[in-house]
């Protein structure tokens, strides 16, 4: 599953992720979360981050997470962020946001 974060830096949002998650920039990695700036077809992670702007995963159409109606931005918490990441590793996201 891959998942859009348009507004906010890669460092204030892996500040934020549970302890028990772990992430790396590698597709070769076999972890919780990949994170990269691209859309990568293959990874060895439940969870793919996507950091770049908002014209690009609107483009791509991934769900943003940090962004809300009417362009409004949300604020990322610990809680909100194990919650969307939790919530989404069950496949409660769309068919067309997965490879």
């Amino acid at each position: 599953m891959i998942l859009g974060i348009a507004y906010h830096s890669p460092l204030d949002v892996l500040a934020l992720l549970p302890t028990n998650m772990k992430y790396s920039t590698s597709p070769r990695d076999i972890v919780d979360i990949f994170v990269s700036e691209v859309v990568v077809e293959k990874y060895n992670a439940r969870v793919q981050l996507v950091f770049t702007s908002a014209r690009i995963l609107f483009k791509e159409n991934l769900p943003i997470i940090d962004h809300g109606a009417w362009g409004k931005i949300i604020p990322l918490t610990s809680e909100i962020l194990e919650d969307v990441l939790v919530r989404n590793s069950y496949n409660s996201v769309p068919d067309w946001a997965k490879f």
